[in-house]
């Protein structure tokens, strides 16, 4: 096969639009599945796995600004999926945990991400879905 030229191959476009589709088709199953969105069901995991954290924290670690993390954050506040308390240690700051539901919801998504990877898995196939994962692991990284 031959080999694309880098100026031909438009990386970033078909990143961004295999995205939108992606992100198009999960956020259709956790809804349907669920009740959530893949972000929301992203601070679900973060959550679940790390407990408690600041809003600021919840924003770095999804590479969020603020004002995406406070509007995320009050709708699933609003939803029932967590709970959100002044920080004692900082009066300008609010921490976020899990909600009963939403530890049940967090479950959930895992389980329908899970299946959804290993769709995905199985459309690329072992040694693309290993380069793939390689590429964006360092994408992710910068």
């Amino acid at each position: 096969m031959a080999r694309v030229r880098a100026v031909d191959r438009r990386l970033y476009l078909l990143i961004e639009i295999a995205s939108r589709r992606l992100t198009r088709d999960v956020d259709a199953r956790l809804t349907q599945e669920v009740g959530v969105t893949a972000s929301q069901a992203a601070v679900l995991f973060l959550l679940l796995r790390r407990g408690e954290r600041r809003m600021g924290a919840i924003g770095e670690v999804l590479a969020l600004g603020a004002p995406a993390v406070s509007g995320l954050v009050t709708r699933m506040e609003k939803g029932g999926l967590v709970v959100r308390r002044k920080d004692a240690s900082d009066k300008r700051g609010a921490l976020v945990d899990l909600s009963e539901a939403g530890r049940q919801a967090a479950e959930r998504a895992d389980i329908v991400l899970r299946a959804f990877n290993a769709e995905l898995d199985e459309r690329l196939g072992e040694d693309d879905a290993d380069a793939l994962y390689h590429a964006l692991t360092r994408l992710a990284a910068d």
